[in-house]
C-alpha cells in the first residue's frame, strides 16, 4: 500500500486504486457484515471485473479471544457494481458520486506521477526517451478512453450531479471536457429531481410556473411553449420527459 496516493477513501494496493468493504459500509451507513455477505454472494459477477483481493487479519475481540478479520478490497468497476445492487437513497447516492469522484481524483495522480522526468531519464539515448514519451502518452489516451467510456455508460443522474460534485471541488467540468452533452437528453420529473435535489412534484411545478405544462383533471399535459422542451411517452401512464433547460 503506497500512503502517498491514498484519498479519503480509495487506497492503492499493488499500484491499483481500491475501496475496502468496511468504508463502503461506513459511507453508506451499513453494517460491515451486511456489506460482507452482500460481496460473497455475488462474488462470481464482481470477480468478472477482476480478482477480489482480501487481507485477513486477527485481532482481538472484547474479552480477549482471537479472531479472524477479512476485508475485502474492490477495484472501480467492483465497487461500482457493488454500489448498483445496494437500495438507493439518499445517503447510498450520494456516496456514488463521490466514490466516481474518488477514483477519477486518484487515476490523475497516478497519471501525474507516470509524467513526472525521472533522473535515470536524463541519461538514456534520445531515441530511448523519445519511446517513453509515446509509450507514456499512449497509457494517458488509453487511460482516457477508458474513462470516456464509463462516464457515457453512466447512469445520467448521477453523471450529472458527479458533475456538479468535480466543478465545486475541481473547478472542471468531465462533460464540458469530454463533450458529453446532457442537455440535447429527456429526463422524467424524478430524474430531474435527483439531479437538483428536488421532488418530482417540485419539478412539476417549476415547469408549470415557466408555463410548458397545465395539469387538467389530475393530469399534466404540455403546453405549446413547451413542445420544445418535452416529449410525451405514451403508454400505461402517459408520461412527459423534459430537457434540463426546464429545471435549470
Amino acid at each position: 500500500m503506497n500512503s502517498n496516493f491514498n484519498t479519503n477513501i480509495i487506497e492503492l494496493i499493488e499500484n491499483e486504486p481500491r475501496i475496502s468493504h468496511r468504508v463502503i459500509a461506513e459511507q453508506t451507513e451499513n453494517q460491515e457484515e451486511s456489506i460482507s455477505r452482500l460481496i460473497r454472494d455475488n462474488l462470481t459477477d464482481l470477480e468478472d471485473f477482476g480478482h477480489l483481493g482480501f487481507e485477513i487479519r486477527t485481532v482481538k475481540n472484547s474479552v480477549g479471544a482471537i479472531n479472524e478479520q477479512k476485508t475485502y478490497f474492490l477495484n472501480e468497476q467492483q465497487a461500482t457494481l457493488l454500489i448498483s445492487m445496494m437500495r438507493n437513497n439518499d445517503i447510498v447516492l450520494d456516496f456514488k458520486v463521490r466514490l466516481v469522484s474518488e477514483f477519477f481524483r486518484m487515476r490523475e495522480l497516478l497519471q501525474n506521477q507516470k509524467s513526472q522526468p525521472q533522473t535515470q531519464n536524463l541519461q538514456l539515448p534520445e531515441i530511448k526517451h523519445e519511446t517513453q514519451q509515446i509509450i507514456e502518452l499512449d497509457n494517458y489516451f488509453m487511460a482516457t478512453e477508458k474513462l470516456i467510456a464509463n462516464l457515457q455508460n453512466m447512469n445520467p443522474t448521477t453523471l450529472y450531479r458527479l458533475d456538479k460534485y468535480i466543478q465545486r471541488n475541481r473547478n472542471f467540468s468531465p462533460l464540458e471536457h469530454f463533450e458529453i452533452d446532457l442537455h440535447s437528453q429527456f429526463f422524467l420529473p424524478t430524474e430531474l429531481g435527483k439531479m437538483i435535489n428536488k421532488s418530482a412534484v417540485e419539478v412539476n411545478l417549476m415547469i408549470a410556473n415557466k408555463g410548458f405544462q397545465v395539469r387538467e383533471n389530475g393530469v399534466w399535459k404540455m403546453t405549446s411553449s413547451g413542445e420544445d422542451l418535452g416529449i410525451l411517452i405514451v403508454g400505461k401512464y402517459n408520461q412527459i420527459k423534459w430537457k434540463l433547460k426546464t429545471v435549470l
